[in-house]
């Protein structure tokens, strides 16, 4: 009987939240403007909060640092401006009439967080970012930042992405055995990084069976690294680390010494400089298998459109390809069958270009060939493309 190896397929990443669309057509709507200068502040997220602190919708600002947010009621609201790299500014309450579409101006000082004076502490806690670490907690404020303005962008359906999928086999060591597979896709009104329901994964584990007889391995999203159940079940330190030269510092995870179902660790790095989200590694921990685990994992890298928007740029994940080997005992007779590491398979995603769309051609579930958008879509503009060697 031939052996039979199995491979343990990556889940694909994606999530969805929405906020109640106003019921009687009332706004606010405004401008972000730099206090001394006046100079508008484009990419910044402006959350409405209601009168019980509650944010009621959100959105990023233009190029020309404007926005618009829908009301749900009539009520007393305050607007909330967050920017990478610059603290936090809550405006005065205003009221909002039935119907009423109100106008605000917000003026924000330039006070950057300077994450490079910040000190690391040199043993780890397992602080869960309590109001006491307030080292850790500054610089959790940008990685929350960023994470957020990803999800937001994920969910707007005017963003049409093109992607390119890769699919190959390693060895058990990681070296490439082969030339990756190469998809071209077109994904529109939502972003190609999907994850599974946060819930899910602090009950039921981050590596789980499938119907089929395989396993099936679990990734992080935006929406899963800021939900509360992640964080209740994960401890948190600071690094420090030169990544391409420049110098970073890391918000490491890990799963609680309590926790007993597969989960993932990892590091969420940022540029100390610019105060922006660059990266995430993580890996597999808690895992119940019969050999060495430790290149399971993966790399998520984010990017900042210049629009102000924030986008998975790249992902890759790498799961095992294991193979039973039969063994005897010292009595001849048989025993169950052993896994064993014979490879691993690696699956990734990189985006290739943004495009901005007000005429969908497609459905938000509809995947297309890629390339140069259609002669009858004029409104579509390029945001970013990537270099196809990057």
């Amino acid at each position: 009987m031939s052996r039979r190896s199995v491979k343990f397929s990556p889940l694909l990443l994606g999530l969805a939240l929405a906020f109640p669309s106003p019921v009687g057509g009332q706004s606010v709507s405004g401008s972000v403007l730099e206090r001394d200068s006046g100079a508008p502040l484009p990419g910044t997220f402006v959350v409405l909060v209601d009168s019980t602190g509650t944010d009621r919708n959100r959105g990023l600002t233009t190029q020309a640092g404007t926005f618009r947010l829908g009301v749900p009621a009539a009520g007393t609201y305050r607007l909330r401006v967050e920017r990478i790299g610059i603290v936090d500014v809550t405006t005065e309450p205003f009221s909002v009439d039935d119907g009423q579409a109100v106008s605000q101006v917000v003026r924000v000082s330039r006070s950057p967080i300077r994450l490079d004076e910040l000190e690391v502490e040199a043993e780890p806690q397992c602080t869960m970012l309590e109001e006491d670490a307030v080292t850790l907690l500054g610089v959790w404020e940008e990685v929350r930042k960023a994470l957020e303005a990803t999800y937001w962008t994920g969910q707007q359906t005017y963003y049409r992405f093109d992607a390119l999928l890769s699919r190959r086999e390693l060895d058990r060591h990681g070296n490439a055995e082969s030339e990756p597979e190469l998809e071209s896709i077109r994904l529109y009104g939502r972003h190609p990084f999907r994850s599974a329901r946060a819930d899910d994964l602090a009950f039921g584990g981050w590596v789980r069976p499938t119907g089929a007889g395989g396993v099936k391995f679990h990734a992080p999203d935006a929406e899963v690294l800021l939900s509360e159940s992640f964080r209740r079940r994960h401890c948190y330190r600071l690094r420090r680390e030169s990544i391409d030269g420049r110098e970073h510092i890391g918000v490491e995870f890990e799963p609680l010494p309590s926790r007993r179902l597969p989960d993932i660790s990892g590091v969420l790095w940022i540029d100390v400089v610019t105060s922006e989200l660059r990266s995430l590694d993580f890996r597999y921990e808690v895992l119940d298998l019969p050999f060495e685990t430790e290149k399971l994992g993966g790399q998520v890298e984010f990017d900042r459109l210049p629009d102000g928007a924030w986008i998975v740029r790249r992902w890759v994940i790498r799961t095992p390809i294991a193979r039973p080997v039969s063994s005897r005992s010292f009595s001849g007779r048989r025993r169950g069958a052993d896994m064993r590491l014979v490879g691993l398979y690696e699956e990734g995603q990189r985006v290739t270009a943004v495009w901005r769309t007000g005429d969908l051609q497609a459905s938000p579930d509809s995947e297309l060939p890629a390339g140069i958008p259609p002669v009858n879509a004029p409104s579509d503009v390029l945001v970013r493309r990537y270099p196809d060697s990057d």
